[in-house]
């Protein structure tokens, strides 16, 4: 079921509930008021018949009662009882109907009270006469008994029946036209909805991520829109990033491969090579698995330190860090390792990454110089000088690219990702890696700032 669907099917029942509720409201309202005012007019019409009695008031008039015998009864009570919008009655206090109008009462025990003096009259209550609805007062009429009013609620009934059909049919017909407006409003308000499920399903059918959508207005759609052009210019530029580092390591893997391959055939085909030549060729064949085995491991940390969902962030001082990278390198190499560490140096980071391009930057500078390496950590920065041949101008600006390595520097040892892991790690950080010479000019200065703890 679509969104629209639902949206316009839980509008229409919200508010068939909300018109039936208010209905029911309006009609036991008007039910209350209608019995209220026949209740008013019972009460009026027993007080009139109170004020004239069967024996005084005014003129007197002779009637018959029901046992054909003579009654005396004042003029006003003879003209109440000629009118026709009630139903009158005189009952004795033992039951016996002593004069009544064309309908005949039913007589309870509370009108027997009324009737004998028990009490000066009766609550109103709800009777029938031959399946019609009486609402029904008696009041103590001297000296006879009580006089009985009724009056029939067929109007009223009547009335509350029309009133509960037409609410019915205002209901169905709000709920339909409320279906029908959260069914167009739903359409118009899904439509940015629709265009980003369409540029998903092209994604996902064309695998496209230079597809992009229109964004117009600044409400919620909107702001959906752009989320996902900017996921996708991300998925696009991590693609792309993707095959770059492929074309990148097939380039740099072929090299070491190809030196395995031949110095392989030469082990095959070279039967009565001598013992020396032999040596040689498998310390190459050695040589070149370290080299393969180092850039391999240098791709594996290049995609995966820069960014570690399950390390977490911490307060990290890279004082600390970076000592204890110092004292591995000097226990690995067999070289100096000075660290000065200044001010405050705590920074919120993943501790693995930063102690790698750490590490990374240290073992640099071991490998382009036979002198003291200096690790300066002042407060997020970390420097590391050596005091080797120095970097050219021309080589500044590439230094930190992935599988770049100097004209001067190709003939060493290494990948050409160490660097470019400083970079990524430090950039993904919200930091940046740098390069500079030294106030002597002597060697080169290498290293990466990052935000302190509290300006994160």
């Amino acid at each position: 079921m679509s969104l629209r669907t639902r949206l316009a099917l839980s509008v229409g029942v919200l508010v068939a509930l909300a018109i039936a509720l208010s209905s029911i409201i309006i009609v036991r309202s008007a039910t209350q008021e209608a019995v209220d005012e026949v209740d008013r007019f019972l009460e009026d019409r027993l007080e009139r018949l109170s004020s004239g009695p069967l024996q005084r008031g005014g003129d007197i008039s002779r009637g018959r009662g029901r046992d054909g015998a003579a009654v005396r009864v004042g003029r006003k009570f003879a003209e109440a009882l000629s009118e026709d919008d009630a139903a009158t009655q005189v009952i004795t206090p033992d039951g016996v109907v002593r004069l009544s109008t064309s309908v005949e009462l039913p007589v309870g025990d509370d009108d027997l009270d009324a009737a004998s003096g028990s009490v000066e009259r009766t609550d109103i209550r709800t009777d029938e006469v031959d399946g019609v609805r009486y609402r029904i007062i008696s009041g103590h009429l001297e000296p006879v008994g009580a006089v009985m009013v009724g009056r029939d609620l067929s109007e009223v009934d009547s009335l509350l029946e029309g009133l509960t059909r037409r609410t019915v049919v205002l209901g169905l017909v709000g709920a339909g036209f409320a279906a029908l407006a959260a069914w167009l409003l739903a359409t118009r308000l899904s439509r940015p909805i629709d265009r980003v499920t369409s540029a998903a399903e092209h994604v996902a059918d064309t695998q496209d991520l230079s597809a992009s959508i229109e964004v117009s207005g600044s409400g919620e759609a909107a702001r959906l829109a752009q989320s996902f052009n900017t996921m996708l210019d991300a998925l696009d530029t991590s693609r792309r990033q993707q095959q770059r580092l492929v074309m990148d390591a097939s380039h740099e893997l072929r090299t070491p491969l190809t030196s395995l391959r031949t110095n392989l055939d030469v082990l095959r085909r070279a039967d009565d090579l001598p013992d020396a030549d032999r040596a040689e060729v498998v310390a190459d064949l050695s040589t070149e698995v370290d080299e393969l085995n180092g850039l391999v491991t240098e791709l594996v940390d290049l995609a995966t330190s820069a960014r570690r969902p399950t390390d977490p962030v911490e307060e990290v001082d890279l004082a600390e860090v970076a000592a204890a990278v110092a004292a591995r390198a000097e226990r690995r190499s067999g070289r100096v390792v000075h660290v000065l560490a200044e001010d405050a140096t705590l920074v919120m980071v993943r501790r693995a990454p930063v102690e790698r391009a750490i590490s990374n930057l240290v073992d640099n500078a071991i490998k382009f110089s036979d002198d003291e390496v200096e690790v300066t950590v002042r407060g997020g920065t970390v420097e590391v000088r050596d005091h080797g041949p120095g970097v050219a101008p021309e080589d500044r600006e590439r230094i930190f690219d992935r599988f770049y390595r100097s004209v001067a520097t190709r003939s060493a040892p290494g990948s050409g990702l160490g660097l470019s892991i400083v970079h990524d790690v430090a950039t993904s950080h919200g930091g940046s890696a740098f390069v500079r010479d030294p106030e002597d000019g002597v060697g080169a200065v290498v290293g990466f700032e990052l935000p302190l703890a509290g300006n994160t």
